[in-house]
């Protein structure tokens, strides 16, 4: 019952920022398959536990690389937004009351600007700012419909080195831009302006690579860069949403069941 309450707290407050919608449909809530997700990410002292770990460690990195190059002067660090520096919660709350689904009022709701900071995010980048590093906000938000709101809530919040050229949102796709969600393009980008990138933050592992489609594939990626991990790659957690429910076959309800029905054959 007390969990049932608390989601209907957080879905009125993420409703009340759209009053033209619909009241929220409430009869699917508790077996929706992002619930348990969503509600452990906004509320769980566990998860802003894992944040402000995150964040430690890429603050002991950060002293670490001054203190052995104190001469180097561009040093970069290529951070993700969503569900790394900024905590889109509430929007997946109202899709889930609204049973519905990415993009319904994604651009809308980042235009709000109103995404707090993950626990830890601002106080890292601020230290960063000031120890002489260079920023880089890679995110696969489309730049064609977000790149104002992004900024204003980024700006907002008290973010650091928000120029033209430290904001580097998702593009439309064409034949110089093939693939547009990967980021691979615009990190190399960066290095190709002589940045060396000593640090990289994120929530999926395409923030810190080109990751695989499959299951897998991603596994091998992340054994092969099993030394990285906590070292120049800082990954925070996100139950919520990314690219591992579709390298593993999640399309459903259905698909998720029988997943975990697998998973029980060992009992048999």
């Amino acid at each position: 019952m007390k969990k049932y309450l608390i989601l209907f707290i957080m879905l009125l407050g993420a409703c009340s920022v759209f009053e033209q919608e619909e009241p929220a449909k409430t009869e699917h809530i508790s077996a929706h398959p992002q619930t348990m997700a969503t509600l452990y990410n906004h509320y769980a002292a566990e998860y802003r536990a894992l944040a402000y770990q995150a964040f430690n460690m890429a603050s002991d990195r950060v002293d670490r690389i001054k203190e052995e190059r104190p001469d180097a002067t561009k040093l970069g660090i290529v951070v993700d937004i969503d569900e790394t520096l900024l905590d889109n919660s509430p929007h997946q709350a109202l899709m889930i009351a609204k049973d519905s689904s990415y993009p319904y009022m994604w651009n809308e709701w980042c235009n709000m600007a109103a995404a707090k900071p993950v626990p830890g995010a601002l106080a890292f980048l601020q230290y960063a700012d000031k120890n002489g590093f260079h920023i880089f906000y890679v995110s696969n938000r489309k730049d064609k419909y977000t790149r104002l709101g992004t900024m204003k809530n980024l700006a907002g919040m008290g973010f650091p080195q928000l120029g033209e050229n430290n904001i580097l949102l998702r593009l439309e796709r064409s034949d110089k831009n093939p693939h547009p969600s990967d980021k691979q393009a615009r990190r190399d980008a960066i290095t190709a302006g002589g940045y060396e990138i000593v640090l990289l933050i994120g929530d999926n592992l395409g923030d810190f690579y080109s990751d695989a489609e499959q299951c897998d594939e991603r596994t091998k990626q992340v054994d092969a860069f099993m030394k990285e991990f906590g070292s120049r790659f800082i990954i925070l957690p996100n139950a919520m949403y990314g690219n591992w429910p579709a390298s593993i076959g999640i399309s459903n309800e259905s698909s998720m069941d029988s997943l975990l029905l697998e998973m029980t054959k060992i009992f048999e």
